[in-house]
């Protein structure tokens, strides 16, 4: 439920906080969203209950909208030289997020450092919350002192405002600036959006709704029993799992796509992923039979774990090699397939 009622309201605030930032600039949305999701981590990192829970995630998915925001502002300082590793950055920080879920139940985890504070006995899912917020803020202190304004449309319209002439000129430029304001304020309407980018837009959408699928079940098939299918592993093998593939994900966003983006397209990476993830979610759910196999016919029982972790770290290395390729593809073409005047409103 935290993770649907994140992603509802998300659905709901995207499109319009990339109206807003057509039309307003991109900086404050950034700013906005990125304080708006310190609070609200924290928050959650508070949660004694679920409508506690339910409430802070919801308000982390209304600032969460800005994320196309992101984008824009990714696309509008880059180029096609440089476009693929800026994106990769996006893949590199949810890498990072999944390493951070280790440091859930610290006192248990880490008993050394954490076990006399009650505090994180009371909430065990604060600190990995926390470590998130930093992030958020260090983002927003960041942005607030040195982020600049990439809306092309706005930057245009400030040049214009800040021009020191005569009388006579500055009632030119003023009619001059209405003028060229017309398109901004009507820029962001959903009818201009091209075929090509609703063909992306739709293609995106499918793909983010089956990795996000995956995403949830996959802790829920790690913790079943293996009697009714599941994996039978517990919390801290399920962190441990996240971290390793974590560890992948940073390293295949960051060294390994940047490379492999020179030599063929967006769509073709794309349609790679695709086959990738037709022979893991084939097999995925096949490990519950090949770790009761390993019980019977594998002798050592020292060699049984490592059997069975090498194999679900293979299928996850390449179900998150396929979601690196994919997410950051989508995002690139997503990007290219929009007209300036409505970047914000098609990456929402």
């Amino acid at each position: 439920m935290s993770s649907s009622i994140f992603f509802i309201c998300q659905f709901f605030t995207a499109i319009p906080w990339g109206r807003f930032s057509d039309r307003r600039g991109r900086r404050p949305v950034m700013l906005t969203g990125l304080i708006g999701n310190t609070v609200s981590t924290c928050c959650f990192g508070l949660s004694k209950n679920l409508w506690w829970a339910l409430g802070s995630r919801a308000i982390c998915g209304i600032v969460n909208g800005n994320s196309g925001v992101a984008r824009s502002m990714v696309t509008e300082i880059t180029d096609e030289t440089n476009r693929a590793a800026a994106f990769s950055v996006f893949g590199f920080c949810w890498g990072i997020g999944l390493i951070g879920g280790y440091l859930c139940k610290p006192a248990e985890h880490f008993p050394n450092l954490f076990g006399n504070v009650q505090f994180l006995k009371d909430y065990p899912y604060f600190l990995p919350c926390f470590v998130s917020a930093i992030g958020s803020f260090c983002g927003f202190l960041l942005g607030y002192f040195y982020l600049k304004e990439t809306n092309p449309a706005i930057l245009r319209r400030n040049a214009k405002k800040n021009r020191h002439n005569e009388r006579t000129a500055l009632l030119s430029s003023m009619e001059e600036e209405e003028a060229e304001d017309a398109p901004v304020k009507n820029s962001s309407k959903l009818k201009q959006i091209t075929r090509a980018s609703y063909a992306v837009i739709i293609g995106y959408a499918m793909f983010a709704f089956q990795s996000l699928v995956f995403d949830e079940i996959l802790p829920l098939f790690f913790s079943a029993p293996i009697a009714v299918g599941g994996l039978g592993q517990d919390t801290t093998q399920v962190a441990e799992a996240y971290t390793l593939t974590g560890i992948q994900q940073i390293f295949l966003q960051f060294v390994v796509f940047p490379k492999v983006s020179r030599y063929f397209s967006t769509l073709t990476l794309t349609r790679f992923s695709m086959i990738l993830f037709i022979f893991v979610y084939v097999l995925f759910p096949e490990l519950s039979t090949w770790k009761h196999w390993i019980s019977i016919h594998i002798v050592d029982p020292a060699s049984h774990p490592w059997l069975f972790k090498g194999a679900y770290f293979i299928l996850l290395f390449l179900r998150y090699c396929g979601n690196c390729f994919s997410f950051t593809s989508y995002m690139i073409m997503t990007s290219n397939s929009a007209a300036p005047e409505i970047l914000g409103t098609v990456n929402g």
